[in-house]
C-alpha cells in the first residue's frame, strides 16, 4: 500500500477538522433552540398557573362583596391567603420569565456568531434575516408579558386597597359600599385575562415556530 504524502494527510487532517467544528456547531445550536423551546414552556405554563389563581382570587373576593359568604371572617382570611399566593404566582412568572430571558440571549449571541462561519454571503444574508425574524417574534412575548404584568400590578394595587378597607369595617353597610370599586376591580380583572390571554397565545406560537418539524 503507498503511504499517504504529506500534502494529502494535511488536506485529510483539514477536512476531518471542518467536519467536526460544523457538528459541534450544530449541536451547540440545537442545544440552544431547545433550552430556549424549554424555558418558553416553562414561563407559559408559570403564566397560566399565574392566571388561574388570580381568578380563584378575583371569586373569593366576589363571593364576600355580592353577600354570598354565610361567615364574613372566614372568607376574608381565605381571601387574604389567595392574594398571597396571586403575589407569589407573579413572583415565579418573573422567575421563569428571567430565565427565558437569558435563553433567548444565549440563543441570539450563538446565532450571531454562528455567521461568520458562512462561505456564502447570500446564505449568511438568509440566516441573518430569519434571526431578526425570530428575534423580533421574541420581543414580542416579552412586550406582551410586560402589558400583562401591568394589569397585573393595577388589579393586585385596587384589591390591596378593598381588602385593606374591609380588614377594619367587615359589615353588611361597609361592603356595600364597594359596589362601584367592586364593578371596577372586576374590570381591571379582565384587562388582565385579556392581556394574559394574548401572552399565552404568542408565547406558544412563537415557541412552537422553533420546534423542529
Amino acid at each position: 500500500m503507498r503511504k499517504m504524502t504529506t500534502a494529502a494527510a494535511v488536506t485529510v487532517a483539514i477536512l476531518i477538522s471542518i467536519t467536526g467544528v460544523g457538528e459541534a456547531e450544530s449541536s451547540s445550536g440545537h442545544k440552544k433552540t431547545d433550552k430556549l423551546i424549554y424555558r418558553a414552556q416553562q414561563t407559559t405554563s408559570a403564566i397560566r398557573a399565574a392566571n388561574l389563581q388570580v381568578k380563584k382570587t378575583l371569586e373569593s373576593y366576589n363571593y364576600i362583596v355580592e353577600g354570598k359568604a354565610q361567615d364574613p371572617r372566614a372568607e376574608y382570611k381565605k381571601l387574604v391567603k389567595d392574594i398571597d399566593k396571586s403575589q407569589k404566582s407573579r413572583d415565579d412568572v418573573r422567575s421563569k420569565a428571567a430565565n427565558m430571558q437569558k435563553a433567548a440571549d444565549a440563543f441570539f449571541v450563538d446565532w450571531v456568531e454562528s455567521l461568520d462561519g458562512y462561505n456564502s454571503e447570500e446564505m449568511r444574508e438568509k440566516s441573518r434575516g430569519r434571526m431578526n425574524e425570530t428575534r423580533a417574534n421574541y420581543d414580542k412575548i416579552f412586550e406582551a408579558g410586560a402589558e400583562a404584568g401591568e394589569e397585573f400590578d393595577a388589579f393586585i394595587a385596587a384589591l390591596d386597597d378593598q381588602v385593606r378597607f374591609l380588614g377594619n369595617d367587615l359589615n353588611p353597610s361597609a361592603i356595600a359600599e364597594l359596589t362601584d370599586e367592586a364593578a371596577a376591580l372586576n374590570e381591571k380583572a379582565e384587562d388582565f385575562f385579556s392581556a394574559i390571554d394574548e401572552t399565552i397565545k404568542v408565547a406558544v406560537k412563537y415557541s412552537t415556530s422553533l420546534e423542529p418539524q
